[in-house]
């Protein structure tokens, strides 16, 4: 049951939402986690004992961790993280390696027939809680039912955010604490996630498919790069519609689900795309890996080869494919090359210039993360060099309708602050254009920025039910496809 099918939108949520309002605050916990275990159900029935026991395992060696001291606490920690990479690498990776060593073939009949949903995810947030409660920045967990919530929490089980237990049960507002505040802002953030999903995703997919599914030999140059263009645009609201939903729901009960994503396309080096692209998966291998082997402070050539290493593994974690390792390869050797004097030249160089490279860096990456296998890949590499045709006529006339390039410049418009930059503009609408200048912010006219405030207001009231209605109208009307990142 997606987040963004009809079923979960129109039966599942309204229900949850009118039992969470009468009922009482010491067990809205149990609610939530009942709903969170039914919403697994029916989504992944087959997986639900497995997911079950990962939550008492993990629960049992995390207190036990907190109890144990020295060699001992060594020992828990080892075989509670080990215990969460082997039911990831079973259920990901087994066949995987099977069909690349001679001689194992035989796994292949061991390998689980469907990925246990979220196993990516809420693996990678359990080895978090126990390394946490290893290094003593954070305590065991006693009460199961928020432990079970931690783990199992419906808006994030699918496609993450990966939440540490600090997101989740820190300082936040927790569910005996919902304010209509959090009510309306959580189905406005629901809206635009949906609307991200349906109507810009959705819109870019056909462009996407028609160019990647393409036999490569026939695949003109002009296709090729709107193909690519249309991929890079559909990932990224895909995913981010996706977070925006998980955030929204979790704050309509009670939780604050952390942000992943912050306009990572405006970004001007690769590694300023790491720090706003997944944020959750990229700062737990900062944390968790990069930093545990030495991070930035061993010598140049060590901190090149932790990168590497990260984001060849980083790679391999979305997927069992050569694919997904170029990718994270590519990735690394980016980051690593912007360590040397290569990327201080690239810091020198014209804003515009650093935002060119970033985009071509990873875009031109997002052809190994799409391409069913690498020689397709290749292929898909001659056709964007125009190998098959140098020419973009066949494109402008069959495949750049008029609708097409108005919802590319839509979503574009879309990937870029300039929205939160325009509603930004009316809190300080009498400030000259110069007075703000030592921040680096220029202000509107009065006059400007009032009717951009009035104009904001109305639509703060106006889009989001409308992005609501036409989302669950396009919904009606055509087929359903899944998040990308839930097949992760």
């Amino acid at each position: 049951m997606p987040v963004d099918s009809p079923l979960f939108l129109l039966a599942f949520l309204p229900a949850l939402l009118g039992l969470f309002a009468v009922c009482p605050r010491a067990w809205r916990d149990v609610l939530l986690l009942c709903a969170s275990l039914f919403f697994y159900a029916l989504t992944s029935a087959a997986s639900l004992p497995l997911f079950a026991a990962s939550m008492a395992g993990n629960m049992l060696v995390g207190l036990a961790v907190e109890r144990a001291s020295g060699f001992r606490r060594q020992v828990l920690l080892t075989l509670g993280v080990s215990a969460n990479l082997i039911l990831l690498g079973w259920s990901k990776y087994l066949g995987f390696l099977a069909a690349q060593v001679p001689g194992l073939a035989f796994l292949q009949s061991l390998a689980p027939t469907a990925m246990p949903l979220g196993v990516s995810f809420f693996t990678f947030s359990a080895v978090a809680y126990l390394v946490d409660i290893a290094r003593g920045s954070a305590a065991a967990e006693k009460n199961p039912v928020r432990f079970g919530l931690f783990l199992a929490f419906f808006p994030k089980i699918t496609a993450g955010p990966i939440a540490r237990h600090a997101d989740m049960f820190g300082t936040q507002d927790s569910s005996d604490q919902v304010s209509f505040e959090d009510l309306r802002a959580g189905l406005v953030r629901v809206a635009v996630g949906l609307a991200k999903k349906v109507l810009v995703a959705g819109a870019m997919a056909p462009m996407a498919d028609a160019a990647f599914g393409e036999r490569t030999g026939n695949l003109d140059m002009g296709t090729a790069w709107l193909g690519l263009l249309s991929y890079a645009l559909q990932l990224y609201f895909d995913f981010s519609g996706y977070t925006d939903m998980a955030v929204g729901l979790g704050r309509m009960f009670g939780y604050r689900i952390p942000e992943n994503f912050n306009y990572p396309y405006v970004s001007q080096s690769v590694r300023e795309f790491w720090r706003r692209w997944h944020i959750t998966l990229s700062s737990w291998f900062r944390d968790y890996l990069y930093i545990p082997l030495g991070g930035g402070r061993v010598a140049p050539w060590k901190v090149q080869r932790n990168l590497l290493v990260v984001f060849v593994l980083c790679g391999l974690w979305h997927g069992a494919s050569w694919n997904f390792v170029i990718w994270g390869l590519w990735h690394g050797l980016f980051l690593a090359l912007e360590r040397t004097a290569l990327g201080r030249a690239i810091d020198r160089l014209p804003r515009p210039v650093r935002h060119v490279y970033a985009l071509a860096a990873v875009g031109l990456g997002w052809v190994f993360f799409r391409a069913p296998d690498l020689p397709h890949a290749w292929d898909y590499f001659q056709a964007l060099a125009g190998r098959n045709s140098g020419s973009f006529d066949y494109t402008w006339m069959v495949r750049a309708t008029r609708e097409y390039l108005t919802l590319l410049a839509l979503g574009i418009l879309g990937s870029t602050p300039v929205l939160t930059w325009l509603r930004a503009r009316p809190e300080h609408p009498g400030s000259s254009p110069g007075k703000d200048k030592d921040q680096g912010q220029s202000q509107l006219p009065t006059w400007l920025g009032a009717r951009l405030a009035r104009a904001s207001a109305l639509a703060g009231l106006v889009l989001p039910p409308a992005l609501l209605a036409l989302s669950l109208m396009q919904l009606a009307a055509g087929t359903h496809s899944p998040f990308i990142y839930a097949q992760f």
